[in-house]
């Protein structure tokens, strides 16, 4: 059966990060860049440590300097640095990135130029909405032109109530949220992490049921 991978991000606290992990989220996101839900490295250093071996890490920044990537590679030890693809390091740095597209008319173009310049066969990209963090959901009839070629992380506006529609639609490798999980900005509801996973996992179920 398709496992669909569900990463949430935006944690600044461990009660609802630990909702996350209990649910059977695939991986947490820490926020590094400006944003209400912002970490210092050292508050991300802590909440990591509630993070067990079978979940990835992964620390959000936006578009930080090599320096930072490094520093932050280096002490926090996340399986990728998520930045937004117009700020990607080169290469030789050797960094694990996970690349994001902010949306857009030109998102087609972007991602496409990326993969062109990466032999990686089906890349793994996010595909955002177009103000990452602000639960403003992506054209999905644009985004769903991705998920034949790369392995699609979905962004942008997902909540409990969406996300399976657009799972079945798009058939993602994964799905990302944020806001749509949250009592406030910065603190997750254990209820709706459980929803959002419980709603995934139900889109799986009905995906393995198609001829």
């Amino acid at each position: 059966m398709m496992h669909v991978h569900i990463k949430i991000c935006g944690f600044t606290e461990p009660v609802g990060m630990t909702a996350a992990i209990d649910a059977g989220v695939d991986s947490i996101g820490l926020v590094l860049d400006p944003s209400p839900r912002q970490l210092s490295l050292e508050q991300a250093i802590q909440l990591a440590e509630y993070v067990p071996d079978h979940v990835e890490l992964i620390a959000v920044c936006g578009r930080p300097s090599v320096a930072e990537v490094a520093e932050i590679s280096e002490r926090l030890k996340p399986k990728f640095i998520q930045l937004m693809a117009d700020s990607m390091p080169d290469p030789k740095h050797g960094f694990s990135i996970l690349p994001a597209f902010e949306d857009g008319p030109d998102l087609l173009a972007r991602v496409n130029a990326y993969c062109a310049q990466h032999a990686e066969d089906r890349p793994l990209v996010l595909a955002d909405g177009p103000r990452p963090g602000s639960g403003i959901t992506a054209d999905w009839s644009r985004v769903e032109q991705l998920s034949d070629s790369m392995r699609l992380m979905l962004a942008g506006g997902l909540t409990p109530e969406n996300v399976g529609a657009a799972i079945v639609r798009m058939r993602p490798f994964g799905v990302d949220v944020s806001s749509g999980v949250e009592r406030t900005r910065g603190i997750k509801d254990p209820d709706r992490v459980r929803d959002f996973v419980a709603a995934v996992r139900s889109a799986e179920a009905q995906l393995g049921e198609t001829p």
